[in-house]
């Protein structure tokens, strides 16, 4: 929900131009993603996976939970303060009274387990596609559309848009369970990883097309100028939208972040639970920065990890190995440092 916002900051063709290559880094890195998982025994926690293909020692495996902590804490907390606002305009309350709201809801059900969550997950869902496509079609009727900006060409802020874009389309949690279930079928594993990707890339584009046509000023959190400008109904339809967004995003996160703070020590359910949405809290709660400045050290953080982390351990997971997802290309030492070399742009993007 902050990519429009930038978006307005460069233009629709020279954003979207990015965007475009931001899908291509993120399918491949995904692909390879997938392909860890496929050679982990089907494993869908992270910690698990490079713990075979790249750890060496205890203090590596240390500080990668270390890593991954703060990346999915700045993430957690980010919803937190996104929300919160969100929460606030709908609901006419405090933005600190949204915030409170918006974590008790969320961590109940992370604490109640995944059953509950996969459920709770499944029925956002569908009531997310129902509104999107209302707001779409309202914005598509209105009378008066706002002129889009002029195309700018600037580095700075197309760097800001693709470290946004690829944070955006990043599902590194998502894959290795698409990976578990689609484990037999490899081509089908790889179109599911790739069209995901590409639906998500559509649905970011359709927001900040409908966001720059209607809203005047586009605001941080897009969808409350986006759904401020359609008015009545539509208003509360898109902070529905985003707050169940936000919703779904915080349960898998915290998920993962709880699994592996279990792994990792060994802790019991309810200490595991505590340590995977306690700190994202404190964060949302500290005056240090909002909500696009928090989504752009998540932003950052996770770029660090991909390439750091997930193509080394990639290249170590396909050596001599027979038919990999990425086929001929798997081998390349060029096409993974393109990789590599791209996520550390991600990494220098989010500070723009």
């Amino acid at each position: 929900m902050a990519l429009p916002f930038l978006v307005y900051r460069t233009g629709l063709l020279p954003a979207f131009l990015v965007m475009l290559v931001a899908y291509i880094v993120t399918a491949v890195l995904h692909i390879m993603v997938a392909e860890l998982s496929i050679r982990t025994d089907n494993a869908s926690e992270l910690l698990g996976i490079f713990t075979k293909h790249l750890f060496w020692n205890q203090w590596a495996r240390s500080a990668f939970y270390a890593l991954m902590a703060i990346v999915l804490s700045c993430n957690l907390a980010a919803y937190i303060t996104g929300a919160g606002e969100i929460l606030s305009g709908l609901l006419g309350i405090g933005i600190l009274a949204g915030e409170l709201l918006f974590f008790a809801f969320a961590a109940i059900i992370v604490f109640l387990g995944l059953k509950r969550v996969a459920i709770n997950e499944t029925g956002a869902l569908g009531i997310m596609v129902g509104f999107l496509l209302a707001l779409s079609i309202k914005s598509a009727l209105l009378e008066i559309h706002q002129p889009f900006p002029q195309a700018a060409w600037e580095p700075s802020k197309l760097l800001a848009v693709y470290g946004m874009a690829m944070f955006s389309l990043s599902s590194l949690f998502a894959v290795p369970q698409a990976a578990c279930g689609l484990a037999g079928s490899k081509g089908k594993l790889r179109l599911a990883v790739m069209l995901g990707l590409f639906i998500n890339l559509l649905v970011m584009a359709l927001i900040a097309l409908c966001t720059l046509a209607c809203s005047d000023p586009v605001s941080e959190v897009a969808i409350v100028g986006w759904a401020e400008a359609l008015g009545g109904t539509m208003r509360i339809f898109g902070s529905m939208f985003i707050a169940l967004s936000m919703l779904g995003t915080f349960w898998s996160i915290s998920m993962q972040l709880s699994d592996m703070t279990k792994e990792y020590f060994k802790a019991s359910r309810f200490s595991a639970w505590l340590a995977g949405v306690a700190p994202a809290l404190v964060l949302a709660l500290l005056p240090v920065s909002g909500f696009l400045g928090l989504m752009q050290i998540a932003g950052g953080a996770t770029a660090v990890v991909v390439a750091c982390m997930a193509v080394p351990a990639y290249k170590n997971a396909v050596a001599g190995s027979d038919g990999p997802l990425l086929g001929r290309h798997a081998n390349s030492s060029l096409l993974r440092g393109i990789i590599a070399a791209m996520y550390l742009l991600m990494a220098v993007a989010s500070f723009f």
